[in-house]
């Protein structure tokens, strides 16, 4: 519905794609309401692999959505055009699997997924378009609760009891029939496209649309192995559970599609699995995060750069604790002049880390700089908000907005300090650390009194290895704004990744104090609970991050206490959890390995989960040849496969760096233990205990219970460890 034109954006100097309302015939207020609703259902899913809407407005009866313009084909013509080779197959359903998860997990249903709604670029990215007939699922949605179940479905339900919509070929059976749908309906529209993108054909044909019909109800699917031997049996069983007609008989979640993707990708994809944006686009505000261990304790490094800037626009006045502001909060109205909508968007994004507001804020803005194209202050603060987008769901998109709007602000008003910091964040996206500090001084120069310059330059400092100075430009951040609990958190990353558990767990659970239900800082102190001997507590704060807003990371912490707790079937799960809701980070697939290999029943599945852990950390090697903690990784992962030879060379780079992060010590140490170099295990792990490395890991860890048997760890690692540190 609606006709698409390519446009140009004058004010940021890009291409845009605009939907129009179609005006040349009488439309009834549904078709307007359910074009408005496509606006609504896109432009509320932040992730890579879907459109980015700019903005939605009408001009006299003209109604029209400002979207991404993506250069590419769609999929329905690559596929009418070519075979397509098996790996690029899969590369695709990966990523329009996590674009639909990402959808449905926010309780919208698509309803029309075709090829010919699926958009391919040149370098293989896949953007998932067309939400017009989706459908708000209000049992998949965490929706407020003071709206009824009749008042949601008046909302949202806009097609009539009965009616029929989206595309017979790629229909499921219910959504032919006019019956409620979910979100297994696009499971089974999916299942039909990867078919289709498999063999070249429809698992269900007929001469018109009535003789399809009746096969989609009543006949199987066309046997796909007839069509394309090729197609690995895993990928078969998949397609055939993805096109039961019974709902109940269906996978059941598209993150279960996704996982089992990944699952049949196995030697058939020697690549990324799916679109990484180049060197140039990743976020680089965002250091790589340590480990206590093998296993992964998440801290909350990928909200630095939102750290750096949330607070820029001023608000310097002493000011109580903000409690967690409802939904309905945020719809309050705004008087529409520029400068108010600013207030309330840098309302919204001081609060980052509550659900939504980033897009409230975005919303704001977006109409602040309409009314005002000269307000540099909301020129930063939108490069704010993309930055903040970015470190979520990375999308060069996103960067180079912020990186547009930054610049905007710094060129609008060189006197306003936000716009230096904005544009000191955008330089460090570039890995620019020169420029980046010469923006942070400069802000800090025009606005003393501003806490967050002293921010952004503390965690640039941090990154670039000068702890002492990063200290020094938190505190002075600290002592301008100490009611900021971005500060506190920003504190305590520092201190943990110095070894201070305890300094960094009394930052953070003062920043909890200042900021009430505040995920990062509950999912840090889960880590810092649990370097400190505080398992208990150390649950209990990942238990309240989870009711808050479940995440791979909190998953991932709760797992790696089960597991150190000796509670191997009960971390199964929990990694399991953060595979499916994080399947590219090759860390959840390690850890789901290490609980598969000490479990009691799950042990020959270890193997599978390794492979996809080392298929993922070789392609962060190919981005970061010199990161060290990569390599020892992928040695470990080596080792535990077997493959010792190749484990052991891979150290070699290690090594000859000279790498001496307690966490890569105590990994390289389990490598030597498992290739059978006990010697040099006792050696490394040594030098990790002398480097800070928490003595309770190396007592719980499986992989260790020969080497502590032994009388040198004895008289070695636990003497060194009974040693304060210097």
């Amino acid at each position: 519905m609606g006709v698409v034109y390519r446009a140009h954006d004058t004010r940021l100097d890009r291409d845009v794609a605009i939907k129009v309302l179609p005006t040349d015939r009488p439309l009834s207020q549904t078709a307007r309401r359910r074009f408005q609703r496509e606006a609504m259902a896109a432009s509320a899913l932040n992730h890579p692999n879907i459109i980015t809407i700019y903005e939605v407005n009408s001009e006299g009866n003209t109604d029209f959505i400002v979207m991404e313009y993506v250069r590419g084909v769609t999929l329905s013509s690559v596929v009418k055009n070519r075979k397509l080779e098996l790996s690029e197959a899969l590369r695709y359903c990966i990523q329009i699997a996590d674009a639909l998860a990402k959808a449905h997990a926010h309780g919208i249903i698509h309803r029309d997924l075709k090829p010919g709604n699926i958009m391919v670029t040149e370098d293989g990215l896949v953007k998932v378009l067309d939400f017009g007939l989706a459908k708000f699922d209000p049992n998949a949605a965490a929706a407020d609760n003071e709206i009824t179940d009749a008042e949601r479905t008046n909302q949202f339900t806009l097609t009539q009891p009965g009616a029929v919509t989206g595309t017979v070929a790629y229909m499921s059976p219910e959504q032919a029939r006019g019956d409620r749908v979910d979100a297994r309906t696009d499971i089974f529209s999916f299942g039909i496209v990867m078919f289709e993108m498999f063999s070249g054909h429809l698992p269900f044909m007929g001469p018109n649309s009535i003789a399809l019909l009746h096969n989609l109800h009543f006949s199987p699917p066309r046997d796909i192995t007839q069509l394309r031997p090729d197609v690995p049996k895993p990928l078969v069983s998949l397609i055939t559970r993805m096109l039961e007609k019974k709902t109940e008989k269906r996978i059941q979640t598209m993150s279960e599609v996704a996982l089992e993707l990944r699952r049949g990708a196995t030697g058939l994809v020697d690549g990324p699995l799916t679109w990484r944006p180049s060197e140039a686009t990743i976020d680089m505000t965002r250091p790589p995060l340590r480990s206590l261990s093998t296993k992964r304790l998440w801290i909350a490094a990928g909200v630095f750069a939102l750290l750096i800037l949330a607070g820029l626009g001023g608000w310097r006045l002493l000011k109580k604790p903000k409690p967690t502001q409802p939904a309905a909060a945020q719809a309050l109205p705004v008087d529409d002049n520029a400068y108010a909508l600013y207030r309330r968007a840098r309302e919204d994004l001081d609060h980052f880390d509550h659900d939504d507001n980033l897009d409230a804020a975005i919303k704001l803005l977006e109409r602040a700089v309409q009314l005002d194209p000269q307000s540099a202050a909301s020129y930063a603060a939108l490069a704010e908000a993309y930055v903040s987008k970015n470190t979520a769901n990375p999308d060069p998109q996103w960067m180079k907005l912020a990186s547009e709007y930054a610049s905007k602000a710094v060129s609008l008003d060189s006197y306003l300090a936000a716009g230096h910091v904005s544009l000191g964040v955008a330089k460090m996206g570039t890995g620019d650390s020169i420029e980046a500090e010469k923006q942070f001084r400069t802000a800090t120069d025009l606005d003393p009194k501003n806490a967050a310059p002293h921010r952004g330059l503390g965690l640039l400092y941090n990154k670039i290895g000068k702890g002492d100075q990063a200290v020094d430009e938190l505190n002075r951040a600290q002592q301008l704004d100490p009611n900021d609990w971005k500060t506190y958190l920003a504190i305590g990353l520092v201190d943990y990744q110095a070894g201070r558990f305890k300094e960094a767990a009394a930052a953070w659970e003062t920043s909890l104090k200042l900021e009430p239900d505040n995920v990062p800082a509950l999912r840090n102190l889960g880590a810092a609970y649990h370097s400190l001997g505080r398992d208990d507590d150390a649950v209990a704060a990942l238990q309240h991050a989870l009711e808050i807003k479940p995440a791979p990371d909190v998953y991932t912490n709760l797992g790696t206490i089960l597991f150190y707790q000796g509670k191997y079937d009960r971390a199964v799960p929990a990694f399991d959890k953060a595979v499916q809701m994080g399947a590219n980070n090759y860390d959840n697939w390690g850890n789901l390995g290490d609980a598969y290999r000490w479990s009691s029943d799950k042990k020959d599945q270890a193997k599978p989960a390794y492979d996809h852990a080392i298929q993922l950390v070789r392609e962060e090697i190919a981005t970061n040849p010199t990161q060290m903690e990569l390599r020892t990784d992928l040695a470990l992962y080596l080792a535990k496969t077997g493959n010792k030879d190749a484990a052991l060379q891979e150290l070699k780079p290690v090594e000859d760096a000279h790498d001496a992060n307690p966490s890569d010590l105590y990994n390289v140490a389990l490598v030597y233990e498992l290739c059978g170099k006990r010697d040099r295990a006792l050696a490394t792990l040594l030098a990790a205990v002398k480097a800070g490395q928490d003595l309770n890991d190396i007592k719980n860890e499986p992989e260790f219970v020969s080497l502590r048997a032994d009388p040198r760890y004895h008289l070695t690692i636990l003497s060194a460890a009974a040693k304060p540190n210097p």
